[in-house]
């Protein structure tokens, strides 16, 4: 009986606060009439009205099917998410009612032990729920480490400023809110002093949208406090101004903080984005609830695989569209699962009529397509195929890949023989085909019927009345021009009603003259006379003349990565939509005086005649009033808050539902994987049966995973496991844990069936034939063989050009080398002076720093100013060529650590680009010691043609005159004599180094005949001895065992560089993870024994 009387006075209590906070409200509408928060009926109506009749006279999209005028409503995605909200609720073990951002606990708790299950790659998984669970937790653990290890840091180095690891904003303080579609979005600003450079935002990957970030108090510093919170938008003019601003989202409305005078510190990982996790982490959640397909292999690892359920019952197909050069009558009526077409007329070689037999007739079909092969080729022929047997009632078939390029590389292929697709998320680069096929494009230019009983326009008008609610709330914080009056502070309790009646006599004693006449002062501003101050900000600047802060990539690029990995709808890029309500409270009090006891000011709160508090205390029991009554408010808020989070679910389900309209009348519907994900209610709500999965060799098996809808009977996956891997977070989570192994590999690597293409259209047989390490059985199209010559290299198509300098590091520890990239950018401006368009050279390099470092100085090169530079790293160039590529391993140190250059899945993408021409500069030495793979590498290319040298052969097409080159300077030397007078080379170099004087006669033009054939004599002779010393230092260099000197001493001496790391170990089996932190000296090398290769000359 007491619990419930309890229960009633809380209650009663929490009536009268709201009453309190409507009247405040209610006051200050009164006083500000023009500001009304209320909205007319019209204005409640009008969210329905674009619907109905905006786009009645725009002109439907482009063959799309007919609307019914009465469609529809399909219920099938509130079912959905209501059910996974009330899953959540009812879930019996941790993870499955874990919250989607992760809690202050999970990313700030120092002594917790981390427990993640063993990823089991080899053999069956013990039970679905198993499997679910484990790939939840490693997800969940590689999205969230590389902020709790920033936090941990800035925890231990309070003062610390920006790292390689970590960005550091301070001087963080509560501006505003927006009420957006997604939810309440916070604004700070904030101040990039820590930085320590200056930040160019177009081109940097801070504060992307979707990143999480952590917050905590200045004078708590994650002792005790901790806010985890995610980027909503990121508008250039906002971070662009002094001091720069960014909208955020609390993880939750119960985690909202509001206070404008408190000062924040925001803490970012620079590694890691939690956006593309969060959705697949909720699909995995889901699916422990759900009837999931292809268990048998998933789980089971069953190898065999039988035909899909709806092949299986109508197995004949018509293939006529496949074999559009065979007889019709052949293959019109084809049962597949019988009699496969052998020996038709038909531009696909063998194993790629092998591998679409397989993507037809087997529900789970693995498709192998090592580089060049034409797998996208087979994958598009697969789809028309498909799309020819459809049935009017047939769900559209999802076709999704890694990355947005391969995706709309797919679907401009569609658009040649199929109007009828849809790409979905994101923004694409294809302004002609595939931008009028977007959903953001659809929509606008389809005029939708309104469908009866969905959720969108009720969902909108609530919201306008919920957040109407909260500006009520809000008003006293967003009126500056006086104190909160004494009667808030009553009506919040926060004064007795002895001290609010004392306020009210004293305060009518007091009158101050207005514009005509005395007016008597509000009695809370009279109480405090000139203890009131107004709240000041100060942010701290950044140094002058700082340099800037290296980008992290162009802005385009920038762009294309946060649509890829947030998804985020081209209509909501960068900016939010909603009101924004600016918090202008800025008056307080003064802090107390120094020399009086704290204490003193806490017993003043007691006392019952507030006018006998000393005059130089009220501003300190003022600021304690303000500070209680900002948090009463801010509870009432939160309350409230929860119903305006619930109406933006419920008006995304509204907006699925009608996305759900278009997307059904469609045949293919294209997204990318994180995509697929995020989209998974407004998917499955479509009951599709066939998903396709490009570059599914790249992609985690959860997000793969997540694509077994519970209506799904075909799956199909192509990529190339020996290629790149899926892109892991944690390094710890793929050496130790192995995440980065693809669905696809795992199966492949357990005896599932599958199909391998093996002949190649892409490599001249020169460049092909450094891939046979890797791939024994691949085959050149004759195509290949036609490949017209490099022009200025003398039929040269490879060449391995090895030096001895040493590696070095920039500012963010990423590994570059001054000196390879200067070689190298030498080669690009021959290779451009001889005709060759920028744009048909691509520099691949394993390390950002080098990617950086020589993007910069190709722009600062004065002779290469009109070019166009594509620099990229070899993990963003997969699925990707071009005719020449230069590739940079950058590594070169005494220790023998040849870092990424190690890696065989990497390797196997860097060779496997370049069409015509391809040229790796590097330290062969120390590859061919430490790689097996690049051991075998070398040993082709010394083979016949030998293409492997110290210096450079190099050949001028107009005077047949071979050159070696050997640095930049000889570079110089030989593009000067390649050219005669007035050439465009022999402006830019007016003194050639080393050149005898009837050579430099030459150039000018003024040698005899007699001369210019003596002098081309010479040079061909001491080409061809400098040639064979080269060979002779080449095998002694790389394989004879005295070769590197004192190399064998130096890699067992120690790196006396001192160190600090902070990281999680791990047995690799599953169990505890738990955290190290150690400060050494030295440095280990490389494990396993080094390799002894062969001789070149063998």
């Amino acid at each position: 009986m007491a619990k419930s009387n309890r229960f009633h006075v809380k209650a009663q209590q929490k009536v009268t606060r709201m009453k309190a906070i409507e009247k405040v409200g209610n006051r200050f509408q009164a006083l500000h009439p023009h500001e009304s928060a209320g909205s007319s009926e019209d204005d409640e109506l009008n969210p329905g009205l674009p619907e109905k009749f905006s786009r009645s006279s725009v002109k439907q999209a482009e063959s799309f099917q007919q609307i019914p005028e009465r469609p529809q409503l399909n219920t099938a995605i509130r079912d959905y998410v209501w059910g996974q909200r009330n899953n959540a609720k009812s879930a019996d073990s941790s993870w499955l009612f874990q919250r989607e951002i992760p809690t202050a606990q999970e990313i700030n708790n120092p002594e917790e032990e981390i427990v993640i299950p063993e990823n089991k790659v080899k053999g069956a998984w013990e039970s679905k729920e198993a499997y679910l669970e484990a790939h939840y937790e490693l997800l969940r653990e590689d999205a969230i480490a590389s902020l709790r290890t920033a936090v941990d840091q800035v925890r231990e180095k309070p003062q610390m400023n920006d790292s390689e690891l970590v960005c550091i904003y301070q001087d963080v303080h509560i501006i505003g809110l927006t009420f957006a579609h997604q939810g309440i979005a916070i604004r700070v600003r904030f101040s990039c002093a820590r930085a320590g450079k200056r930040i160019i935002w177009e081109q940097s990957k801070r504060l992307k949208t979707g990143t999480i970030l952590a917050m905590t108090p200045t004078d708590d510093m994650f002792q005790k406090t901790c806010r985890v919170v995610t980027v909503a938008a990121r508008p250039l003019q906002g971070l662009q101004q002094n001091p720069p601003e960014v909208d955020i989202f609390f993880s939750g409305p119960e985690e909202i903080e509001m206070d404008p005078q408190k000062d924040w510190v925001m803490v970012e990982a620079r590694s890691g984005y939690f956006e593309a996790y969060r959705h697949t982490l909720a699909a995995l959640q889901k699916q422990i609830h759900e009837k999931t397909p292809l268990l048998d292999h998933l789980v089971d690892v069953k190898t065999n695989v039988d035909a899909p359920e709806y092949i299986a019952n109508h197995p004949q197909l018509d293939l006529t569209s496949t074999f559009p050069y065979a007889d019709s009558n052949g293959v019109e009526n084809v049962d597949i699962l019988k009699q496969w077409p052998e020996n038709v007329k038909t531009s696909l070689d063998e194993s790629q009529m092998n591998a679409l037999n397989r993507m037809l007739s087997k529900r789970l079909a693995i498709v192998q397509g090592p580089p060049g092969t034409g797998k996208t080729h087979v994958s598009v022929i697969a789809l028309k195929t498909m799309l020819q047997n459809m049935t009017e009632d047939d769900p559209p078939i999802i076709l999704t890949a890694q990355t947005n390029h391969a995706l709309d590389q797919m679907l401009r292929h569609i658009a040649g023989f199929e109007p009828h697709f849809i790409r979905l998320g994101g923004r694409t680069q294809d302004q002609d085909k595939i931008k009028k096929r977007t959903l953001f494009e659809m929509r606008r230019s389809i005029s939708i019927p309104t469908i009866p009983g969905s959720l969108k326009i009720p969902s909108i008008r609530e919201s306008k009345k919920l957040a109407d609610k909260l500006k009520v709330i809000l008003r006293p914080f967003t009126h500056s021009d006086q104190p909160l009056s004494a009667s808030v502070l009553r009506g919040l309790d926060i004064i007795s009603e002895a001290q609010f009646k004392s306020l009210e006599k004293g305060g009518s004693e007091w009158v101050h003259l207005g514009d005509n006449e005395q007016e008597s002062q509000e009695p809370m501003a009279a109480w405090l006379g000139d203890q009131l101050t107004r709240i000041k900000h100060t942010y701290t600047p950044q140094a002058a003349g700082l340099e800037i802060e290296e980008e992290d990539m162009e802005y385009e690029q920038l762009k294309e990565l946060e649509m890829e990995k947030a998804v985020i709808e081209e209509e909501d890029f960068e900016t939010l939509k909603g009101e924004y309500i600016g918090f202008t409270m800025l008056l307080t009090g003064r802090p107390k005086p120094q020399g009086i006891p704290a204490e003193f000011v806490e017993q003043s709160l007691t006392t019952s005649n507030l006018w006998k508090i000393p005059e130089t205390c009220r501003g300190a029991v003022y600021r304690i009033f303000q500070h209680r009554a900002m948090e009463k408010f801010l509870a009432s808020f939160k309350n409230e808050a929860q119903a305006y989070y619930r109406t933006c679910q419920n008006l995304k389900i509204g907006k699925w539902e009608v996305d759900a309209f278009i997307l059904e009348r469609t045949k293919i519907i294209g997204l990318t994987t994180t995509g697929l994900s995020k989209y998974r209610p407004l998917i499955a709500s479509l009951r599709p049966k066939i998903v396709l999965i490009e570059e599914a060799a790249e992609t985690l098996e959860a997000l793969v995973t997540a694509a077994c809808m519970e209506s799904l009977e075909h799956l199909i996956l192509v990529g190339d496991h020996q290629q790149l891997r899926a892109s892991v977070t944690d390094d710890v989570l793929a050496t130790d844990y192995l995440l980065d192994i693809s669905m696809f590999e795992r199966l492949v690597n357990n005896g599932l069936e599958y199909t391998t293409l093996v002949r190649q259209r892409r490599m001249h047989p020169e460049i092909r034939r450094l891939l046979g390490p890797i791939y024994s059985h691949i085959e050149d199209h004759p195509d290949v063989l036609k490949r017209d010559p490099l022009p200025g290299l003398g039929g040269i198509s490879s060449f391995f050009f090895y030096h001895q300098w040493p590696e070095d590091n920039d500012d963010y520890m990423s590994k570059c080398n001054e000196q390879e990239a200067d070689m190298l950018i030498g080669f690009f401006q021959y290779l451009v002076y001889n005709g060759i368009q920028s744009e048909r050279i691509t520099v691949l390099t394993f390390y950002n720093g080098q990617r950086k470092l020589i993007l910069r100085r190709l722009r600062d090169n004065p002779n290469l100013q009109d070019c166009f530079f594509k620099v990229v790293t070899v993990d963003s160039y997969q699925g990707e060529e071009n005719d020449i590529v230069l590739l940079s391993l950058v590594r070169s140190n005494n220790y023998g650590n040849i870092g990424f250059c190690g890696v065989v899945n990497r390797v196997c993408v860097a060779l496997s680009r370049a069409q015509r021409g391809f040229f790796i500069f590097g330290n062969g030495s120390k590859l061919v010691r430490r790689s097996e793979l690049w051991n075998k590498v070398t040993q082709v290319m010394a083979s016949n043609p030998h293409r492997i040298g110290t210096s450079f052969p190099i050949k001028c097409d107009k005077h047949h005159r071979e050159s070696l080159v050997r640095d930049r300077e000889t570079t110089v030397t030989s593009k000067v004599s390649s050219h005669p007078q007035g050439s465009r080379v022999s402006e830019l170099y007016e003194s050639p180094i080393n050149l005898h004087p009837a050579y430099e006669q030459y150039i000018k033009g003024g040698a005899a005949k007699q001369d210019v054939e003596m002098h081309q004599k010479q040079e061909a002779l001491a080409s061809q001895i400098l040639l064979q010393r080269q060979d002779n230092e080449t095998a002694k260099n790389l394989f004879d065992s005295g070769a590197d000197g004192n190399e064998s001493s130096a890699d067992s001496q120690e790196h006396r560089e001192k160190s600090t790391f902070m990281g999680y170990y791990s047995d690799g089996n599953g169990g505890r993870r738990g955290k190290w932190k150690e400060t050494f000296i030295g440095w280990a090398s490389n494990s396993g024994s080094e390799i002894q290769p062969s001789s070149l000359l063998d």
